[in-house]
């Protein structure tokens, strides 16, 4: 199994398009020819990652080619040092880095139970790894609704001018589904142009007659406040 190349930027410290993060093509500044960090061009994002084919491409300096090669223009390195890496070693899927935790959230959320993955991998590997496909893909929908909460959570606290408060209720829900939240937010909410759920979320708070001082219990939705 190939490494995940938007995995493989994030390592690296690529800046990413926050509006492209939950697309199969995912956007980021590239690091070959830097043309889309020059002055004016903050909007801009050359480098093209697929994530369904591990593949890259540069529209403006034309670099591209797999995740591999990727990786070696990266670290300076040959192509076959980095095959050679990735043979001696396994590559472990995503959905299996998941703690129990976090999957006992997520089955909580779809309303699932979880299956038994030692005996589904013994009993028919090629159908495990199609169940490891649909969890990750699960997963990433999952932690973009709670981003999307969170980002409601960080614009009620700047209006009802008790930012400390909800950033708190933020980074409890960080601890307790053990991902980041809060500077993926702060991150959406510094952009000049914000994607259009950004926009949905702020209406509705402004909506809204009145605003609680006090936050609610952490993973409650808006609507149960009703």
């Amino acid at each position: 199994m190939l490494p995940d190349i938007v995995g493989v930027a994030e390592q690296h410290g690529l800046l990413i398009n926050p509006y492209s993060r939950s697309r199969e093509e995912v956007t980021c500044k590239c690091p070959f020819c830097h043309e889309d960090s020059k002055p004016g061009k903050k909007r801009r994002y050359y480098l093209s990652l697929n994530s369904k084919d591990q593949v890259f491409k540069c529209w403006f300096c034309k670099e591209s080619g797999g995740v591999l090669r990727f990786i070696s223009l990266l670290e300076g390195v040959s192509e076959d040092q980095v095959r050679q890496r990735f043979r001696k070693r396994k590559i472990v899927h995503p959905a299996e880095r998941l703690s129990r935790n976090q999957r006992r959230r997520l089955m909580l959320a779809i309303g699932s139970k979880e299956p038994n993955w030692a005996k589904m991998r013994e009993r028919d590997f090629a159908y495990y790894k199609r169940s490891l496909d649909l969890l990750w893909q699960q997963w990433n929908e999952f932690l973009q609704r709670e981003r999307q909460e969170a980002y409601s959570w960080l614009i009620i606290g700047i209006e009802s001018f008790k930012y400390q408060k909800y950033v708190e209720q933020i980074r409890q829900r960080e601890r307790e589904i053990e991902s980041p939240l809060l500077e993926y937010v702060l991150q959406i909410y510094s952009c000049p142009a914000r994607p259009q759920w950004t926009e949905d979320a702020e209406r509705f708070v402004h909506s809204l007659k009145s605003v609680s001082p006090e936050p609610v219990k952490a993973g409650m939705k808006m609507e149960d406040k009703k």
